[in-house]
């Protein structure tokens, strides 16, 4: 399936900023305080950096992400033992960590080019964007009504923690509902350390208990698109692609959902 992109290209860096801090600090460190010192620093970054990662595969229920969890695990040892190469009693604990560093690597690697711990949130805009043609109907902060479905609460709850797992949306659970809040790469932070307690202003798409499915699309994300897309049908599209994706879900077909998002073409790293 070829798309047209409608979005505006991904020039963010967000996901760059651990990485990013990490160099600088151990940069400075280096130079004005010691080479241990920033070795040591290092490796607590790492450490940090894999608990952030375990939770993200507590709060997700997906296993991959133990995998880069233990890449930054043995990473951070790898790290912190490098000043012990040159002894020689030492040396084979070492080079067994760097063997597990490099295998977790490589896994992760394969991960993240296979989208498999990729958060689907702009696959989700693309494929809300792509029946929507006309232009001009601006923007409203006011969420819109988008159909209704005929789903029991256990299976919208089944539905979410798939779309949970498989890194579609985050949910929120109310009294009456469940919302799906699609993340961007680089944008999961908040959700995954439990710092995002209000999705109001976040785009959003509720299934509540009573069928009725309503929408609502953050101003920065609509924002994201090359064009003023038609407010109404781009909201309309968004529950369309939600009640797709349910529907889907219930008739077992899951995978057909990541097939879907897979043939948009979004970069692995957006």
């Amino acid at each position: 399936m070829y798309v047209i992109h409608k979005l505006r290209p991904d020039r963010s860096i967000t996901g760059l900023i651990p990485a990013i801090t990490a160099l600088a600090g151990g940069a400075i460190l280096w130079i004005f305080v010691s080479v241990s010192a920033a070795f040591t620093f290092l490796a607590i970054f790492f450490w940090v950096y894999a608990l952030y990662t375990f939770v993200t595969f507590i709060r997700t229920g997906n296993s991959v992400f133990l995998v880069p969890a233990l890449y930054q695990l043995f990473g951070g040892f790898t790290i912190y033992s490098w000043s012990a190469v040159r002894e020689g009693p030492r040396v084979p604990s070492v080079m067994f960590l760097v063997f597990c560093t490099l295998f977790f690597l490589v896994w992760m690697i394969y991960l993240l080019f296979t989208k498999r711990i990729k958060w689907r949130g702009r696959e989700v805009l693309e494929l809300a964007a792509l029946p929507v043609e006309d232009i001009g109907n601006g923007y409203t902060s006011r969420p819109l009504p988008s159909g209704k479905i005929e789903y029991t609460h256990t299976q919208i709850m089944e539905f979410a923690n798939f779309a949970r797992k498989h890194l579609i949306a985050v949910s929120y659970v109310d009294q009456d509902k469940v919302v799906f809040v699609p993340v961007m790469m680089g944008r999961e932070f908040r959700f995954m350390l439990g710092l995002k307690d209000d999705y109001t202003d976040e785009t959003w798409v509720a299934f509540s208990f009573d069928g009725n499915v309503t929408v609502n699309i953050a101003h920065r994300d609509y924002l994201e698109y090359k064009e003023s897309l038609a407010f109404d049908q781009l909201c309309e599209a968004m529950g369309n692609l939600f009640i797709d994706f349910i529907e889907m879900y219930q008739r077992g077909e899951g995978v057909r959902i990541i097939d879907r998002m897979d043939a948009v073409g979004v970069s692995v790293f957006s």
